[in-house]
């Protein structure tokens, strides 16, 4: 389960005590509200790898976008194009190879509230301007799914926006390469210690760049245009010392113009609204409450290349293949109680729940001229979770047991697929399930500078709308229905090693996760009228579509492999970051070998991924910054039928303020403008040396500059 929750704001938890033999028994003192990823846990207390990136760090980082700022996050992979190039349901995100496409199992929330989108499970990085963030915690691996249980398996991305501290109102303009353009304001007004009012809005939009490469293009091969807007407000009140609320709202509209075609269209829409509160009963104890309510609406429009291929590029007879709008409402809470017993620390017992419903209009054209053939989709989903957890500290010896109990429970209720062509209406039969999710882990403080950790975990995720109940119709091909679908489970282990001494750290992690019913989207039939009937005639739907695919559990995977991650601060101006990750993904066990191949590396899981990073401030008010991502060629599918290009890419970035309250900065990325494919060819067959001339490659991001100016009032 996945909901959001209330915590206390700008001030790490004092409910943990320093780590280590001397550690005592400190008093919770509740400072002001927030929403954190360990739920009120200090991450760095936690028992598996994390990660925290501040305020400074985020402001000072070259990426201008926040889906590229978390793809530097060492163990973290996303799309190296831009969110706003990107099609909305091909955004996924991936810690230790939990996050695909077809399958996403990496949990990503804005203040404690899950965003992954309620039908597809993307994210939209475009609803969340850099300037809005206060800091990004990351817990990597299933060991926070006592937690948060659902869609938590690879890790958990948890985005804190600020909160107002001072009256007071900040502009914030740039510009840069393909007419980028970022215009925010910002303003905040502190009555006194007990109210706090604060509300932003920023624009956002872009010409693009053309992500097909120049020699495969023609006249409706254009350049993807985007725009965004995005406004928040929050209101924070202390009415008095044992109690602390706050409210916030989000909006946001995304526009995509000229996906690859220039007539291709995406628009999505969001509001999200949460409350929350922290009551103190003692001194160490207190209950935190928070629900959200959410909806809003995906809408596509999509185009067919006609007699285009990358030997026929002059054809220009495109046409519009599809017209889809999913509008969708999300709503839960989650209640909990947090308390100090002695040596028997954060001990958190509570509840929280979560209800999406999705309504999906699909009307999928086969020719310039013909009719739709319309599918209506609706569904409902209802998680509810139970959740405890606690750590005990040795008083004697320097060892922290933490200790974890989840109970799951999720219905798929209420859906249907109504094709209109034919009036057929298919009833999904509903569907349940529940799972029980231990997990127990331990850390040693071997000496000041050494900790020695490990975890081993139990966790649940359930299948997506999307995987079960949307249809698509295109040419001969049909994507039918799985309401038969079974959640996955993972069984997970993992052992690290923190080190730190005068100035440098080092963390050091070895994971390995089992997981079963593993969900993959496969072809069941291939141009075979014979197997495809059954599928087509329950959906009321012709003869003429012969190949049917389907999201299935095809067998069970591994998950396993590295992450090595180093600091050091050799002087106070300068800061070096170094990473390298391992992730060896694959299925074990192929419920049709004949379909999905089983000891190969899955797709979108890069073997390796290597990052480095360099804050220097040679002078008071400047702060240069680089950054480098560096990967190998990797394929995109798990039948490999598309490699992607490996890439090393570098960029950097300025900020210096030299007066009070102004800020100029400035960024590059990919400055040494490397050319490199982020999708790549497609080839006929496994791994082979025949070229697919109907798939288009796409290029990843080119050198792109931008420079600003903020100015505080």
């Amino acid at each position: 389960m996945s909901p959001a929750l209330a915590r206390a704001q700008n001030a790490p938890p004092p409910t943990n005590p320093p780590a280590g033999p001397s550690a005592q028994p400190a008093p919770v003192a509740l400072p002001a509200i927030t929403v954190s990823a360990g739920r009120g846990s200090t991450l760095d207390n936690l028992d598996v790898s994390t990660t925290v990136l501040g305020r400074q760090q985020i402001q000072a980082a070259p990426e201008t976008g926040v889906d590229q700022l978390v793809n530097r996050i060492p163990g973290v992979w996303l799309p190296n194009v831009p969110t706003g190039q990107l099609h909305p349901t091909a955004q996924p995100v991936n810690i230790r190879g939990f996050g695909t496409s077809t399958t996403i199992n990496t949990l990503v929330m804005v203040d404690g509230v899950p965003v992954n989108d309620p039908y597809f499970r993307t994210i939209n990085w475009s609803a969340i301007p850099k300037n809005s963030v206060e800091r990004i915690e990351v817990i990597r691996g299933g060991g926070a799914t006592s937690l948060w249980g659902n869609m938590a398996m690879g890790g958990v991305i948890n985005i804190v926006t600020r909160e107002p501290e001072k009256t007071g109102v900040a502009a914030d303009v740039s510009y840069g390469s393909y007419n980028t353009a970022n215009a925010e304001v910002a303003g905040s007004y502190v009555v006194n210690d007990n109210v706090k009012v604060g509300m932003s809005y920023n624009h956002g939009q872009s010409s693009g760049y053309n992500l097909t490469p120049a020699r495969y293009q023609n006249v409706n091969l254009v350049p993807t245009a985007s725009k965004a807007d995005n406004v928040a407000a929050s209101v924070f009140l202390t009415p008095s010392d044992k109690l602390k609320v706050f409210a916030k709202g989000y909006w946001n509209q995304t526009w995509e113009d000229g996906l690859v075609w220039r007539f291709a269209h995406n628009n999505w829409s969001t509001y999200r609204l949460l409350l929350g509160g922290t009551y103190q009963i003692d001194d160490q104890s207190s209950i935190n409450a928070s629900g959200w309510l959410a909806g809003g609406s995906f809408g596509t429009i999509n185009v067919a290349s006609g007699g285009y291929n990358l030997n026929n590029t002059a054809a220009t007879n495109q046409f519009v293949s599809q017209i889809e709008a999913s509008p969708s409402a999300d709503q839960g809470g989650s209640i909990f109680y947090e308390a100090n017993f002695g040596p028997l620390r954060d001990v958190k017992i509570g509840v929280d729940a979560r209800r999406t419903l999705v309504t999906d209009y699909n009307n999928l054209f086969a020719s310039a001229s013909a009719n739709p053939t319309t599918f209506v989709v609706n569904g409902e989903h209802r998680l509810q979770g139970v959740f405890g957890q606690g750590t005990y500290r040795f008083t004697d010896i320097p060892v922290d047991i933490t200790v974890g109990v989840r109970g799951d429970f999720w219905q798929a209720i209420n859906a249907s697929v109504l094709t209109q062509n034919s009036s057929t209406l298919n009833v999904v039969p509903n569907a349940s399930a529940s799972s029980f999710d231990p997990r127990i882990g331990l850390k040693f403080h071997a000496s000041d500078e050494v900790t020695l950790r490990g975890a081993i975990y139990r966790n649940f995720s359930a299948p997506g709308m999307n995987q079960m109940y949307r249809v698509f119709a295109s040419g001969t091909s049909y994507a039918t229905i799985n309401p038969n679908l079974q959640p996955m489970t993972n069984f997970g282990q993992e052992v690290g090693l923190d080190f730190e001494w005068k100035g440098f750290t080092l963390s050091g992690t070895y994971f390995n996760n089992n997981l079963n019913n593993f969900i993959d989207f496969i072809t069941v039939c291939n141009a075979n009228p014979v197997c495809a009937a059954p599928f087509v005639t329950a959906a009321g739907l012709g003869p003429a579509f012969t190949t049917v695919r389907q999201y299935q559990n095809v067998g069970n995977a591994t998950f396993q492999g590295f992450e090595l991650i180093a600091t050091w601060q050799p002087v106070e101006q300068l800061r070096l970051i170094g990473s390298f990750t391992n992730t060896v993904a694959y299925l074990t066990s192929s419920t049709n070998p004949t379909l999905v191949r089983t000891g190969v590396q899955l797709g979108q899981v890069p073997n390796y991924m290597f990052t480095a990073g360099v804050e220097w401030r040679p002078i008071e008010n400047l702060l240069i910054t680089a950054a480098l991502k560096a990967f190998p060629p990797y394929w995109n599918d798990t039948n490999h039928t598309t490699l992607n290009d490996g890439a090393a890419l570098i960029d950097l970035g300025l900020r210096w303020s030299p007066v009070k309250d102004v800020d100029i900065y400035g960024s590059i990325q990919n400055l040494t403008n490397v050319q490199y494919l982020a999708q790549g060819y497609s080839r006929t067959s496994f791994e082979g040396s025949t070229i697919n001339a109907s798939a288009i490659p796409q290029l990843g991001m080119p050198l792109t500059a931008i420079a600003g100016l903020k100015v505080r009032f």
